[in-house]
């Protein structure tokens, strides 16, 4: 498995990152199985977030209670993320400097942890001063709680006057930042306050990664499932099923469809998955990004690892992401 370097990590990080909320829908024997099969396949990052559970089961717990059965705290990174507004009232925004310590110290009790390897604003709020913001972030940082910190869903210019105030201050700055990036563009948000690097939309914030470096922590790598090999157009354009209504609305163009059928043709190719060759596609993209992947079977998983080594050609790179729609 590739890996990268994150500043104030002492380890390497895979490029492929467990996404474990779908973890949830397991029961805790399949959960834990599930996390066995990334270890052993080579991924070593583990996402997760304050706000990710359901009544008293969190995706922090899970994480806990594997590491601590399997005793493989020293093998793996988490990367969990905070200050996301949570029930009852989903309304209110929690990015302040009072919910970082907050959320810090409420996973770290769930997971039994005494130490958060890169914690992560899970949204932004521009009324906040990015200074107080980025105090706060190192004030666990100060504190031993965390190693490094990111920001996720932040726009390139707040991200640039969150390194600015770090570094006029003698701080750290964010060694990352978690958006939308995949193969297909992004039309229409999925959930409030998100930000993708995709399309026309994303054009100006993603060309600022590029000239910049800052690491990029992809989610919906796979667009919620529109980059699986597991359904059709039609079963996205027919279905009643709230999730896959919801990924239609958020990636239905003729652009996208051409780029996955494009994507299906390689595959066949090659020998591999759609999905292979859409993780594959993204790791070797010029923001270099990780991948953040939700995979919910063993298998799954595994077949998800072996994707970040198929070496797909410049040409075939950029193919599967021209603009036309006919082939």
């Amino acid at each position: 498995m590739k890996t990268i370097r994150l500043n104030g990590i002492d380890r390497p990080v895979s490029v492929v990152v467990q996404g474990a909320m779908g973890l949830l829908n397991l029961d805790d024997a399949g959960a834990l199985e599930c996390l066995d099969a990334a270890l052993d396949s080579g991924i070593t990052a583990f996402d997760t977030a304050h706000v990710y559970g359901f009544e008293d089961r969190t995706v922090d717990g899970l994480l806990g209670r594997w590491i601590d059965d399997r005793s493989v705290r020293d093998e793996v990174i988490i990367m969990a993320k905070g200050c996301h507004p949570e029930p009852p009232d989903w309304e209110t925004p929690r990015v302040t400097p009072e919910a970082v310590a907050v959320d810090v110290v409420d996973s770290l009790d769930r997971m039994g942890l005494d130490r958060i390897d890169l914690w992560s604003f899970h949204r932004d709020d521009r009324s906040v001063d990015v200074g107080s913001l980025v105090e706060a972030a190192n004030a666990e940082i100060a504190a031993n709680r965390i190693s490094a910190w990111g920001v996720s869903n932040w726009s390139a210019s707040r991200i640039q006057e969150a390194i600015a105030y770090a570094d006029s201050a003698g701080l750290t700055a964010p060694v990352s930042h978690s958006a939308h990036y995949s193969l297909v563009d992004q039309i229409n948000p999925p959930w409030d306050d998100v930000v993708t690097l995709t399309g026309e939309t994303g054009a100006q914030d993603r060309q600022w990664h590029v000239d910049h470096g800052l690491p990029v922590i992809a989610w919906s790598a796979l667009a919620g499932g529109l980059l699986s090999s597991n359904l059709s157009r039609q079963d996205f354009e027919s279905s009643t099923d709230g999730h896959l209504a919801e990924v239609y609305r958020s990636y239905h163009s003729e652009r996208n469809w051409a780029r996955r059928s494009r994507a299906e043709g390689l595959a066949a190719r090659l020998g591999v998955t759609l999905s292979d060759i859409a993780i594959a596609w993204l790791l070797r993209s010029d923001l270099a990004p990780m991948a953040i992947v939700g995979g919910a079977t063993p298998e799954e998983i595994r077949q998800n690892a072996t994707a970040a080594a198929i070496d797909l050609p410049p040409s075939d790179h950029q193919r599967l992401h021209q603009f036309e729609v006919c082939e």
